[in-house]
């Protein structure tokens, strides 16, 4: 549909939706909010027996932004395969910390990486690489200072990722292996839940210091 989807009106209602998905508190690449769109105008031009351009005075921007939010939310069947769906980051402040101690959030991120691997979550594997790169970025940013500035937004979804990822140890049986034989992961399993309780913890707690630092 590249005559459609390249029209004013069709990419008005991309804008709409967007705007939508913001106010939902959705932050979601355009090519997803396009291809969303464009099924919905190729079934609606199906279903009435008429052509493209002419279904998309029926789309409605608030009814695609409903499907995507629906399908990328946590619980929904499918949502850990959900991409480029991200929270929006409304606090635009930065928490700084020593350099050194960037390296436990980089660890914690990489249990995460783990145990999303092992159980088939991608959405989790490429939303904490995503974090992964960004720290990488805040300390590479100014190598000569003892200190990393790194977004609350960022520090917040770290957190939450940890301890989504815990509860599924704790509740869904997520192993570090989760291979069928039992080799001794379950103990290490049960020991993860805390100490991954714990640096979602430390998130928080570098992330308090924003509000001491305004």
């Amino acid at each position: 549909m590249p005559d459609i989807r390249s029209s004013k009106a069709f990419q008005a209602l991309a804008t709409q939706t967007e705007a939508e998905l913001l106010t939902r508190g959705l932050d979601v690449v355009p090519v997803a909010v396009t291809n969303v769109l464009a099924h919905n105008v190729t079934v609606m031009a199906q279903r009435l027996g008429i052509q493209p351009r002419s279904a998309l005075r029926y789309i409605e921007p608030s009814a695609v932004a409903d499907q995507i939010a629906d399908a990328s939310a946590l619980g929904t069947n499918g949502a850990d395969t959900v991409h480029g769906v991200r929270p929006v980051r409304g606090d635009q402040r930065t928490a700084f910390m020593p350099r050194w101690v960037c390296s436990r959030p980089l660890m914690a991120l990489a249990q995460v990486i783990k145990f999303a691997s092992s159980n088939d979550d991608s959405r989790t594997v490429q939303h904490a690489t995503d974090l992964v790169f960004e720290i990488g970025l805040a300390i590479g940013a100014d190598s000569a200072s003892d200190s990393a500035g790194l977004p609350v937004g960022l520090l917040d979804e770290a957190a939450d990722l940890i301890e989504q990822v815990a509860g599924h140890v704790e509740a869904d049986g997520w192993s570090v292996c989760p291979c069928g034989e039992d080799h001794g992961q379950g103990a290490t399993d049960a020991r993860v839940v805390d100490v991954m309780r714990g640096d979602a913890e430390l998130f928080r707690k570098i992330r308090a210091k924003a509000d001491t630092q305004d």
